[in-house]
């Protein structure tokens, strides 16, 4: 049986908000896995019990979306929310390609590897400075 959400409400069980939070992540990476969890969980129940296959689709959201009573009188929220689950969903699609999975399938582990991954490659890679940086890159001197 699954664990709790946070506070009763939430995909996110305590113990995913804790396994991020012990990442060694930066803070805006953090962020975003945070919420690519908290999609790939609703999406995980959206489609509930289907557990392999693909995301639920544009009108399957859409009604999801008109079931949930906190957004009855929030359309504009709604269509928001709707866009950010599509651009998620398309973020997951492709992390699921690269580990021949399906997306339903994917987990909390496989999401924090590729976050990993992108982070290091980002903090490693040769233009690991902002591109709008007004200073130039200081070159370490011998010592």
């Amino acid at each position: 049986m699954p664990e709790q959400p946070i506070f009763g409400a939430g995909p996110l069980s305590r113990a995913d908000a804790e396994r991020i939070e012990a990442t060694l992540l930066p803070n805006l990476d953090r962020h975003h896995l945070r919420l690519l969890a908290h999609c790939l969980r609703s999406f995980q129940a959206i489609a509930d019990p289907r557990q392999s296959g693909p995301l639920p689709d544009r009108p399957t959201l859409e009604q999801w979306l008109l079931q949930q009573p906190q957004f009855l009188d929030e359309p504009q929220f709604r269509d928001l929310l709707l866009k950010q689950f599509l651009a998620a969903a398309q973020q997951l699609e492709d992390l699921a390609k690269q580990q021949d999975l399906s997306p339903l399938e994917l987990n909390l582990e496989a999401l924090i590897e590729a976050s990993t991954r992108a982070s290091k490659a980002r903090l490693e890679g040769p233009h690991n400075h902002p591109s709008n940086c007004d200073h130039p890159v200081q070159a370490s001197s011998p010592s």
